[in-house]
């Protein structure tokens, strides 16, 4: 039985060049899409807060919610 190619001990240095390449591609690619759902998340807050913000603000000076001038 040939020897599995993960722990292939004759493997040169363009073969490891190439899987840490892959592999830091698949990381890269993994961060920014962590970024991006932190990023969206951060956006949806910040609409919450200032759509609660504008209610308050509406309530305070006893301008009815949804009014439009």
């Amino acid at each position: 039985m040939p020897p599995s190619r993960e722990s292939n001990p004759n493997s040169t240095p363009s073969q490891f060049r190439s899987k840490l390449g892959t592999y830091l591609t698949g990381v890269a690619i993994g961060f920014t899409l962590l970024g991006m759902i932190y990023f969206f998340k951060h956006q949806a807050v910040q609409r919450e807060q200032a759509r609660q913000d504008q209610s308050h603000a509406q309530q305070d000076t006893g301008e009815p919610s949804g009014a439009q001038p």
